[in-house]
């Protein structure tokens, strides 16, 4: 399997001249794998070609400036967080919890098609969440970016980045403010889904839940972000 994601062109030829892999009626595993593969096998070429993640503010433990948000820097964070390889990790994820728990809704079966039905409604909503999210983060002058907390302790870590889901920072002082962006876009993105969810689903109660869920995988997002550099130093240290 690592040589799909070492080799990306491989991944993509070998799935693209091996259809029956796709039409396997035994597993939605292997449908899923399949898919993941294909989309996440020109990850690591991406992440060699940055030289910063843009949706990370440069502040370290021995320095606390508070780096200025752009224009630009939020333009790189909405294309990054929206349309990049690596975007499409939650909407990917979401899909196949609710395929292998809920099933939710129903009318859209399951198998593959009914992956890639939720998948592409998740991708969208990921969309208009951003979008209006990016508007709104414009007005209000906010910085999305997560800031890691320079603290140590697991436990302190992770309320820390937790409250990093519904708390940003002013992009001029730098001084904590909601979330305004993920917040109001969130929960936009479930309103306007209620255009292309059946009708059972397409009411208040179910899209509030659907903005609740996506507000709450966003602190799994920032759990990641404050953790995942940890991980990656260990990985290096044991090559």
């Amino acid at each position: 399997m690592l040589v799909f994601f070492r080799f990306p062109g491989f991944a993509r030829s070998f799935f693209r001249n091996s259809p029956e892999l796709l039409s396997l009626k035994s597993s939605s595993v292997a449908r899923f794998a399949a898919l993941s593969l294909v989309l996440w096998g020109g990850l690591p070429r991406l992440h060699a070609q940055q030289h910063f993640d843009p949706t990370e503010a440069p502040v370290t433990e021995k320095s606390k400036t508070i780096a200025p948000f752009t224009t630009s820097d939020r333009v790189r964070f909405y294309y990054q967080t929206t349309f990049t390889p690596f975007a499409l990790t939650g909407p990917v994820l979401g899909a196949a919890v609710t395929q292998w728990t809920t099933r939710n809704p129903p009318e859209w079966g399951e198998g593959f098609p009914g992956f890639g039905r939720r998948l592409t409604s998740g991708f969208g909503r990921q969309v208009i969440a951003n979008t209006i999210g990016f508007g709104v983060g414009a007005i209000a002058h906010e910085d999305p970016r997560h800031y890691p907390t320079g603290q140590h302790g697991l436990w302190k870590r992770g309320l820390y980045a937790a409250r990093e889901s519904v708390i940003s920072r002013k992009d001029t002082t730098g001084a904590p403010m909601p979330a305004y962006s993920r917040i109001v876009g969130g929960y936009a993105a479930a309103f306007v889904s209620n255009a292309w969810y059946p009708a059972p689903f397409s009411n208040v109660h179910d899209a509030l839940w659907r903005g609740s869920t996506a507000l709450a995988s966003d602190v799994v997002w920032q759990e990641f972000k404050e953790f995942w550099p940890d991980v990656r130093r260990r990985l290096r240290f044991h090559r």
